[in-house]
């Protein structure tokens, strides 16, 4: 009786009860909760395909359990996370098990961590392929190779889902991720020493803000079994959390090269640009096996029917500014500078314009409809000379989201100049200064603010050359 009491003790200092203790298999739920919350599972897996990939992540999963006992492996994906070679908090899997070929090998960053931490990725990637040995599927190894055959481009970054052909799931684009969320709360960069910290593992067998993982408990610095925990937002923003699934990511240019410094604009041009950022609503799961987890894909887009065809139609947006928000900036509410153009010239005679926002995923779709006043081109006739005139033209516009639009604000170029210093109601952004004139007050902000507004905010200066 004693040896239990104390195993719960030390169990709760990770803000976890006991609830049944069988070493074999260990049930564990955070203290109050015994089963997952459905209403936070949004997609389960229903194909046969789908069901394979989930399976071969739980493998990914039973490898990764072995690979962590030892602490060193924990630092070597931590270190392959913390280096962001890739968007939202992530690495892909191939990049720790293809050490050749890494774009690992390429991050200055990565290398400073494997040096003052004393890892290496070689070692990893061999205790991987040692583990994967031992499970003797032929299946699971063609899963494998597979990863290390997709190209991650601008043609696919955005349909890492299970949309193929492959029998195991995972070719056409789609790629393995280790998640870890919330990681800037772990990340040595945010000061002090860092520490391989207990890790969970989880495996996105559904999409889900809510899910189990496997904790590592130990005895006097010794590993001695997993036991199960429920992840969800609560538990990963204070319990380092790894998530074996799919997320929509999309590789960092890792090559640091200094930016050309921006055209400057000829006398006389209106430049609009959309100035902070900030998401306030988690738009992707937590977990996903689909390629719609992890922080939110924000599109603020520009629409103009500027000297298009009379009779024609807008089908495309003409600006598309992308603003990556984590979890963590959303959690927190946390504007962000942006620092896009959104229109180079916003010219009198383009009366109207619509900015546009919405979350991208890569499956389902809506539409943007409506019309716009604006100056548009009358071709010419054998009896008549064409020319430019004021009109009206229509647009549709549909884009891949399974959320609702966020924004379709139709503005008149007048309304948007005359109030583009005024209180929009949620008060001013200090940024952007550097844009003369500066405003006394600075820029407002539109839409969204701490605690206030909408889900999805901005501020919109302009500068006038």
């Amino acid at each position: 009786m004693k040896s239990n009491k104390y195993l719960i003790v030390l169990i709760a200092i990770f803000g976890i009860v006991m609830v049944s203790c069988k070493k074999e298999n260990l049930e564990v739920p955070i203290e109050g909760k015994k089963e997952i919350d459905q209403s936070k599972v949004y997609r389960i897996p229903e194909t046969e395909k789908e069901k394979s990939l989930v399976k071969n992540l739980e493998n990914v999963t039973t490898l990764f359990k072995e690979l962590y006992k030892n602490n060193s492996n924990i630092k070597v994906v931590n270190a392959a996370i913390f280096s962001k070679i890739y968007t939202d908090e992530s690495v892909l899997l191939k990049e720790l098990i293809y050490p050749s070929t890494s774009r690992l090998n390429k991050s200055e960053k990565f290398k400073k961590y494997t040096s003052e931490w004393g890892i290496s990725l070689e070692n990893f990637s061999n205790q991987f392929w040692k583990e994967a040995e031992k499970l003797n599927n032929p299946d699971f190894n063609q899963f494998l190779k597979e990863l290390n055959s997709i190209k991650l481009n601008s043609s696919n970054i955005q349909s890492n889902s299970i949309n193929s052909n492959s029998e195991y799931g995972n070719n056409n684009g789609e790629q393995v991720t280790i998640y870890f969320p919330y990681s800037d709360n772990f990340s040595p960069d945010n000061g002090g020493a860092y520490y391989a910290p207990i890790t969970s593992i989880v495996t996105a067998t559904a999409d889900a803000d809510e899910g189990w993982g496997n904790l590592p408990y130990y005895l006097n610095g010794i590993f001695q079994y997993y036991m199960t925990v429920i992840v969800n937002d609560d538990f990963a923003y204070t319990n380092p959390s790894h998530i074996i699934g799919l997320n929509g990511v999309e590789p960092y240019n890792i090559i640091t090269n200094a930016a050309p410094p921006p055209p400057v604009a000829p006398p006389g041009v209106n430049r609009v640009y959309v100035g902070d950022g900030i998401c306030k609503v988690q738009y992707d799961r937590l977990i996903s096996f689909t390629g719609n987890g992890g922080g939110s894909e924000i599109k603020y887009c520009r629409l103009s029917g500027y000297l298009q065809p009379v009779n024609g139609q807008v089908t495309s947006f003409q600006d598309i500014i992308s603003a990556d928000f984590s979890r963590t900036e959303i959690r927190n509410q946390n504007w962000k500078l942006l620092s896009a153009i959104w229109d180079d010239d916003w010219v009198n005679t383009d009366l109207e314009q619509v900015f546009a926002i919405y979350e991208e995923d890569n499956t389902n779709s809506k539409t943007f409809n409506g019309s716009l006043a604006t100056t548009i081109t009358v071709p010419s006739t054998p009896t008549i000379p064409g020319g430019n005139s004021t009109g009206t033209i229509g647009y549709t516009v549909t884009i891949q989201s399974q959320d609702d639009i966020i924004r379709e604000l139709k503005i008149s170029r007048n309304s948007y100049f005359l109030g583009a210093f005024q209180n929009q109601g949620l008060g001013f952004s200090g940024n952007f200064s550097f844009l003369p004139p500066p405003p006394t007050t600075g820029w407002p902000f539109y839409d969204a603010t701490t605690g206030i507004g909408a889900n999805v905010g901005w501020t919109w200066p302009y500068n006038i050359y």
